[in-house]
């Protein structure tokens, strides 16, 4: 069972290299049709009370949001966000996945408990790079107990291809927030 997991580890690993790379490239793939962006949130959103029982999960979201994007990809820049929240939260913590659409533009933001020191903030998109490890739970849940590094990097990139970008936004102490923006 423990190798099984390794190798889906491995292989999720080299799927985000191999995205990444087609990025520089310039070339991701990206297969437009209406995804309906509250309907998607709802599942992650739900996804992640499951993962994480020990964090207050909350959602604010916009009903009728449907963006011109691909799916799969949108899921996963989304999923990528969201779990980094989960990770990043203390037990006890809380996660909000907030989707609106103001002044044409989608804004798709998950904030959580915890911070990031003023020197990691301009590192956190970068490849590889991760933050402390004492500053991610205790007892990880969903065996992603290590990360690559690579999430946030890959989650703003799939919004590049998208049109949009992946900011992270000035927050309160004590809270961090990652917005994904789209076209309207």
């Amino acid at each position: 069972t423990r190798l099984l997991e390794e190798v889906q580890r491995l292989k999720s690993i080299v799927q985000k290299l191999l995205l990444l790379a087609t990025a520089d490239a310039g070339r991701i793939a990206v297969h437009r049709e209406p995804v309906d962006l509250g309907d998607m949130l709802e599942g992650i959103v739900e996804d992640m009370g499951i993962l994480a029982p020990g964090l207050d999960i909350q959602s604010d979201i916009q009903a009728g949001i449907v963006a011109q994007a691909d799916g799969d990809l949108l899921r996963q820049a989304v999923q990528n966000l969201t779990m980094n929240a989960v990770k990043h939260t203390p037990d006890g913590g809380k996660v909000r996945v907030c989707l609106r659409l103001q002044e044409g533009v989608i804004g798709c933001t998950v904030t959580n408990s915890g911070d990031i020191p003023p020197g990691d903030r301009a590192r956190v998109f970068e490849r590889f790079y991760r933050l402390d490890a004492s500053r991610t739970r205790a007892g990880e849940t969903a065996g992603n107990a290590e990360g690559t590094g690579l999430g946030l990097s890959l989650a703003r990139e799939i919004a590049r291809a998208h049109g949009g970008d992946v900011t992270l936004d000035e927050s309160s102490p004590g809270a961090v927030s990652f917005t994904l923006h789209l076209p309207g």
